[in-house]
């Protein structure tokens, strides 16, 4: 069974979380992603504990075949070779790789290739249909193109980090990296929106993802701004104060979210919770009202939960049709049936060692009927594909190879 994107070479520039995250995906879905880094040290993830090798999970890097987490993880389905682009002779090769590939992706500062003399502009004259896709903290123009970012910066800047946390508190971080990886998601749309267009027209393009715009996008799907004007809180814990009451909510061995998002639900609530005497209360009954007393619904529906457990709470719920869930450790989301079912939690491979002990990896939630997507490789040493590609793709010698090593070029 053919995977969707088979057939499609992908020089990948990228590097860190962003860039890597997306090219992943693009492997699983069948693009042979070929991952360009520097000669001896390599994405400087792969210096990321822990690591796994012989001696398993490790925080110290020892041995040779110490891989990082992060690279088993973000290399899976991916060939590596090393190219020093900041070498005239490095350049040069990789223009000559460009010739044989449909997509090149990086994820560097704006202007940076263009300094290195391959940015879009360059390489579009060497291969005029080329897919050229950008990743960057605030996109390839505007007042803040040069300013550095990484993850936390913009979730900072786009407002996400003043919504997350309780009002009471300093704004916190979302727990993952979301700049990183809602760009990743974008750019793998912007990829594929280009792959149509160039299959329609014959011509290539250029993708320019910004993390800022991608996490202001999801931000602004409510009208905070209308809430700011009316002076409706904006950072609400985990507490969805039109919906009241949607929050998550103490048991006795942790908490609950509980969700509801219509006076039919909060009866039905009041069912599970054997509050019926409630159902008429006109502080209550109307989801207006309960948003305006939204502290009092909120201690009514935790004095329930807090006498139970929570998957006991959460049993109740169910049976009278109220969405709900338990808050999970990290051990019960591992464990997690539904997760295991959909082939979510799948085990990771060392290149030389086989299966990692210890750890897991996650799946990819894209399930096609007809052209699923899987990892053919695990994430890759540095290196390893040098001669396949070098030799194959430009017909290189080992000869030439070594002599290229010898002169810090891979």
């Amino acid at each position: 069974m053919k995977r969707p994107l088979e057939g499609v070479r992908i020089l990948d520039l990228t590097t860190f979380l962003s860039g890597p995250y997306a090219m992943m995906i693009a492997a699983y879905l069948g693009a042979e992603v070929v991952k360009v880094e520097r000669p001896e040290t390599g994405d400087p993830v792969r210096a990321n504990p822990p690591y796994f090798g012989p001696r398993g999970v490790v925080f110290e890097r020892e041995d040779r075949r110490d891989l990082s987490f992060s690279m088993l993880k973000r290399g899976r389905g991916k060939k590596s070779i090393t190219l020093n682009l900041q070498t005239e002779k490095g350049k040069e090769i990789c223009k000559e790789l460009v010739k044989k590939v449909d997509v090149v992706a990086e994820n560097f500062a704006p202007g940076v290739m263009d300094r290195l003399g391959i940015g879009y502009p360059e390489l579009r004259k060497i291969k005029p249909d080329i897919i050229y896709c950008s990743i960057s903290g605030f996109g390839q123009d505007g007042p803040y193109r040069s300013l550095p970012a990484f993850d936390p910066v913009v979730q900072g800047m786009s407002g996400v980090m003043e919504v997350t946390g309780y009002p009471e508190n300093p704004p916190v971080r979302m727990g993952l990296a979301a700049g990183d990886q809602v760009a990743a998601l974008y750019a793998v749309i912007g990829l594929l929106a280009a792959l149509r267009y160039r299959e329609k027209t014959g011509q290539g393009q250029a993708v320019d993802i910004s993390m800022m715009d991608s996490l202001f996008s999801f931000l602004f799907d409510e009208a905070l701004d209308v809430y700011v004007g009316r002076g409706i809180p904006i950072r609400t814990g985990n507490r969805r104060l039109r919906l009241t009451p949607f929050n998550s909510y103490r048991a006795k061995d942790g908490y609950v979210v509980i969700c509801t998002a219509s006076d039919a639900h909060w009866a039905s609530l009041l069912k599970a919770m054997g509050r019926e005497d409630l159902i008429e209360d006109p502080r209550y009954k109307t989801l207006d009202q309960r948003m305006k007393n939204a502290d009092e619904v909120d201690a009514l529906v935790e004095g329930w939960t807090v006498g139970k457990e929570k998957k006991e709470a959460v049993e109740i719920l169910r049976k009278q049709g109220i969405a709900s869930g338990i808050v999970a450790t990290i051990p019960e989301v591992l464990a997690d049936p539904q997760l295991n079912f959909r082939g979510m939690i799948v085990k990771l491979q060392h290149p030389e060692l086989g299966k990692v002990e210890g750890a897991v990896g996650h799946g990819i939630p894209v399930r096609l009927s007809e052209s699923a997507g899987n990892f053919d490789r695990p994430g890759p040493y540095l290196g390893a594909h040098n001669e396949e590609i070098y030799g194959g793709w430009l017909g290189y010698s080992k000869e030439y190879l070594n002599q290229l090593q010898r002169e810090g070029i891979i």
